[in-house]
């Protein structure tokens, strides 16, 4: 357990004046890469290498190259803390990127706290692992808060007429923003009903809801598409950013046609600057085209890359508080458009992008 990817726990080296030495800084990055989501530790690791090797190919960051330490947490809440602290317990580890799930990167928050390891989290909703009340960020998160999404989610149904929804939720962030949200659009949540219950597909269909949202791990929620098209219920479901995951669609079968999703996280093919993303991206990935993880972790690796430039001008060497300090300015302009952190250390103004699944389980993008 507890796994160093040696294959990727190396110095991306660039050109150098023959005989000069550059020092080192690391950052960590902590994902699945094993395990049922082992696809999405592979998905951000290629565009985490992609980042450092551009940067190192480029001079380096202030004098020093940057090197990756990955560690896989196999999305387990108990792993990810042991991880956490592995990473923090490398005194050149100066920041880090993960956990890509909202109850990981939960459970590893308290780690990196304690540890003063400053934290990216490019892909979690979950608004309480950023508290802004302090100046120092030990945990930003590239996306908008659970209830902007929760919000995006209302509208549609309200545009669509539908006073009444079923929500299926695992307990998960952007769940308790739905029943929380519904009363300012006049919306009824009923029932909330959570998959594991043994009747939670006799409570849907019961309700007369035409409209399901859905709140689930991929996995979950796909086995909840599945078990509504074999009861041939014939409504609409829509969800978050879960149901962008390829093992959605893979477990849901044919039922995922016409399922409906929002996210902060746009497929590259549909994020600025694509060609040329996606062109580096394959490089060094074995022609493996960015799914939908890719263009968020790189993005997180540039912010830190940049906010380690300027902890390097302003103190010399780089420290985990001076990145803290720097990293709630430190903004990015590239494959995802003009990012910048508000007061609570989030990307709370990021565009979202809408998609409908069709028939062979790919993802369309809607106006």
């Amino acid at each position: 357990h507890g796994l160093l990817l040696a294959c990727f726990a190396f110095l991306l080296t660039a050109c150098q004046v023959p005989g000069a030495v550059r020092p080192t800084v690391k950052i960590g990055l902590v994902a699945p890469f094993e395990g049922r989501y082992r696809y999405v530790g592979y998905d951000v690791i290629y565009a985490v290498r992609l980042a450092l090797r551009q940067a190192n190919a480029a001079g380096g960051v202030g004098g020093y190259s940057v090197e990756l330490v990955a560690y896989d947490d196999q999305a387990d809440p108990a792993m990810a803390i042991e991880q956490a602290r592995k990473l923090a317990a490398d005194p050149d580890v100066v920041a880090a990127i993960g956990h890509f799930d909202e109850k990981t990167t939960a459970a590893a928050r308290n780690a990196y706290v304690a540890a003063g390891l400053p934290l990216v989290a490019p892909a979690v909703l979950d608004p309480t692992l950023t508290p802004g009340e302090v100046e120092t960020c030990w945990v930003c998160r590239l996306g908008p808060p659970a209830d902007t999404v929760a919000d995006a989610l209302l509208r549609r149904v309200d545009r669509w007429g539908h006073r009444q929804v079923a929500l299926v939720t695992d307990g998960g962030p952007l769940g308790a923003a739905l029943q929380q949200g519904a009363q300012r659009h006049g919306l009824r949540v009923w029932p909330s009903v959570s998959p594991q219950d043994a009747d939670w597909l006799r409570q849907v269909k019961g309700s007369g809801s035409q409209v399901v949202l859905c709140d689930a791990s991929p996995v979950v929620a796909g086995n909840v598409v599945a078990a509504l098209g074999d009861a041939a219920w014939d409504g609409s479901v829509l969800g978050g950013p879960q149901l962008a995951a390829s093992d959605f669609s893979a477990v849901a079968g044919r039922a995922v046609e016409g399922v409906t999703f929002v996210t902060p996280w746009p497929f590259p093919a549909d994020a600025l600057a694509v060609a040329e993303f996606a062109t580096a991206y394959r490089s060094v990935s074995n022609d493996v085209p960015p799914g939908p993880l890719a263009a968020p972790a790189y993005e997180a690796t540039w912010m830190l890359l940049e906010a380690l430039r300027r902890n390097i001008a302003a103190q010399g060497t780089p420290t985990r508080q001076g990145m803290a300090a720097i990293l709630p300015a430190t903004g990015r302009q590239g494959v995802l458009g003009p990012i910048s952190l508000d007061a609570g250390h989030s990307w709370t103004n990021a565009p979202l992008y809408w998609y409908r699944i069709n028939g062979d389980g790919t993802p369309e993008p809607l106006p």
